[in-house]
């Protein structure tokens, strides 16, 4: 499977995916309210916006505030008043301008602030603000399109301030206008329609504006579908979803929101931005390709982001993954056990069908070998998402079933009550659970979250009769783990027997009823360990993971640098198709460097490895068929969408290659 599949890019998930791109603050300024007008001409690629900010200042702020705005096309005009201040101006660590308004006179915590704004955000692109003459998204999550207060909570990390408020947009009367979590008021005029946004629920703000069909299913909760193109079945995607909220609501509790919106954005937008999807409250933005069939690990990731990041605010630097990004994984593990429990072990194991193929327990083995490996609880950077959503959120499985699922399930629905307005810390969760089990588990904390790697062992036995003697010797690190065991007779009978093992060498008797032939430990794969199955396939495919890990950081230069030398060396048994993965990551970055030539050689070089990996080699035919068609190259395009469709086939339709290359060939 393509990394970049459904809401896959790796790019994304580094911040994104479903996730909160920036942390926001439940620790925030006070009663934020925007009365904001924006007059969006997709055209001309201008984005006029003007308006008022109030707020109250907290503790923190009695010397100065800062303000974020992204860059504009002439210098916004800012007016602060309320308090004398003086202003400066700086780019931050995002790209966007920092203003800051240091006070004359130290100011009275509560103190009212209005800031007067007006400016042209204009077209200029940056991670999570994009606008052509067809679409435009502009998330607050990525961007400050807006202008952003800076919180400044206990943690000591400025984060983006959420707000209540009344959004105005203005644009051409064919195009829709669309923001989630919000009530909408719409007026259309000969020349332009007008939308009116009210939030009562403090939010960070994100817009997009396209030619959209919009699809209802009524639920507990509204649900709206937003596409952009035909194929897309908005009404099947919108019941869906909704079935997998109110499962979700069993597993987390209620959900607080006016409506959720799954809006559609061009998959050409996808390309050229590396986003691969958001997730916000009240709703998700996610590309073309993503929406055509329903996928339930995708799915259930966005959904449970309602709850882990929005309703539930992780507070506090330690757990912060596990809280958001590895709770949200969790709750898609639980929603594909409830609607496709054939997919269970798959999604376990070595990913789920058609979802990102490295958040799995092979995605994890797979990065220990690289080398890249932090403890669950102290997880920072590309490893909030490569980790947390790969041996994170099974370690959370194995801790609902320690506490026992109902009790497991109460804990994060008082949870959910208890520190939504508050935010949770890591340490106020341990306790949680403990209270929830009803006696300590710091044995399991220490085990699981507080260091680094997961269980080893071996396994030997012998028969007497009527009882198999289990020996099993943990290799590095001593785990206590509840275990499975399958004995698979020569008969052909089966029996599953559950047994525990503490120390480095565990000796078990089991009852047995005939010859046995075989014994699985683990054949579910309930606790993430050094697989038989998995283990070589890690140890060669590890070096890829290096690629993947610095191409989420942008750091490209490094990637193909690393990825050539691995080349050169020499690659003697590629069983797994290590020499063809790597060629198609660096046609992948040459193709988003705009060299496509290089990428298309990359791509025809990959094809000629005697190894090939099958989850990749739909996508490479595709990404062929795509420059294609871009050179107007019909031949290739037909070529290359007959074996992308052909390659597709071959592993179970996983890509929906036909509807894409439709797709394609219809542009041509």
């Amino acid at each position: 499977m393509d990394q970049y599949r459904l809401y896959k890019k790796q790019i994304v998930k580094l911040i994104a995916i479903g996730i909160m791109l920036m942390p926001v603050s439940a620790f925030a300024q006070r009663n934020l309210d925007y009365q904001l007008q924006a007059n969006v001409n997709l055209a001309k690629q201008s984005f006029k916006v003007q308006g008022t900010l109030t707020f109250l200042t907290e503790p923190y702020a009695a010397d100065s505030v800062v303000i974020d705005l992204s860059k504009t096309v002439v210098p916004p005009i800012l007016k602060l008043s309320g308090a004398d201040a003086t202003m400066k101006s700086a780019v931050n660590q995002n790209g966007d301008m920092a203003y800051t308004f240091k006070f004359t006179h130290k100011l009275a915590t509560g103190t009212q602030l209005k800031l007067d704004y007006q400016y042209d955000r204009g077209g200029a692109p940056t991670f999570q603000y994009y606008i052509d003459s067809a679409f435009c998204m502009a998330s607050g999550y990525g961007s400050a399109w807006y202008p952003q207060v800076i919180s400044n909570p206990v943690n000591g990390n400025g984060e983006y301030a959420k707000g209540t408020g009344t959004f105005t947009v203005t644009t051409l009367p064919e195009l829709t206008a669309v923001m989630a979590a919000c009530e909408v008021k719409i007026n259309t005029k000969a020349t332009s329609k007008v939308f009116e946004f009210h939030y009562i629920k403090p939010d960070i703000f994100s817009l997009n504006i396209g030619n959209y069909t919009r699809h209802e299913y009524k639920s507990k909760i509204p649900f709206y579908t937003y596409s952009l193109n035909k194929d897309i079945d908005g009404d099947s995607l919108s019941r869906k979803a909704a079935n997998v909220m109110d499962f979700l609501t069993t597993q987390f509790g209620s959900l607080n929101i006016p409506n959720f919106c799954i809006i559609e954005f061009p998959e050409y937008v996808s390309e050229k931005t590396g986003i691969g999807g958001a997730s916000m409250l009240g709703g998700i933005l996610m590309p073309t390709d993503a929406l055509r069939k329903f996928n339930y690990a995708l799915f259930g990731h966005e959904i449970g982001h309602q709850w882990w990041g929005n309703k539930i605010n992780s507070k506090g630097a330690k757990g912060n993954s596990m809280l958001s990004e590895a709770m949200a994984q969790y709750g898609s593990l639980q929603v594909v056990a409830h609607f496709d429990s054939a997919n269970i072990v798959n999604y376990r194991k070595t990913g789920y069908p058609g979802y990102i193929n490295n958040q799995c327990g092979l995605g994890y083995l797979e990065n220990a070998v690289a080398g890249n490996d932090q403890p669950l609880s102290g997880l920072s950077g590309s490893n909030e998402h490569i980790i947390g959503d790969s041996k994170g959120f099974l370690v959370l499985d194995l801790l609902a079933e320690t506490v026992g699922k109902p009790q497991f399930n109460k804990a994060m629905q008082t949870i959910g009550d208890k520190y939504s307005s508050t935010g949770l810390t890591w340490e106020d969760f341990l306790r949680e659970m403990d209270t929830a089990h009803g006696s300590s588990l710091q044995w399991f904390y220490r085990q699981w979250f507080e260091r680094t790697g997961v269980p080893a062992w071996q396994t030997n036995l012998e028969q007497q009769q009527n009882e198999l003697q289990l020996t099993i010797t943990q290799k590095d690190s001593i785990y206590r783990l509840p275990l499975e065991v399958l004995i698979t007779y020569n008969n052909g009978t089966t029996s599953l027997q559950k047994i525990n093992i503490d120390g480095k060498t565990s000796v078990i008797k089991l009852p047995v009823s005939a010859k046995v032939k075989s014994v699985d430990v683990d054949p579910n794969f309930k606790v993430i360990h050094w697989d038989d199955e998995l283990t070589p396939i890690a140890m060669d495919l590890g070096k890829v993971q290096r690629i993947v890990k610095l191409r989420m950081e942008q750091k490209n230069d490094e990637a193909v640098s690393l990825a050539l030398s691995y080349i050169k060396a020499g690659i003697p048994s590629d069983k797994y198709g290590l020499e063809f993965s790597l060629l198609y990551y660096l046609g992948r970055i040459a193709f988003n460097q705009n060299k496509t030539a290089e990428a298309l050689a990359y791509y025809q070089k990959a094809l000629q490895c005697v190894s090939r990996n099958t989850d990749l080699l739909a996508y490479t035919y595709y990404r062929m068929a795509m420059i294609a068609a871009d050179q107007k190259n019909k031949p290739l395009l037909q070529w290359a969408g007959d074996n992308a469709i052909k390659a597709d086939a071959m592993n179970n339709n996983f890509d929906s290659m036909t509807s894409k290359i439709t797709q394609l060939r219809k542009a041509n």
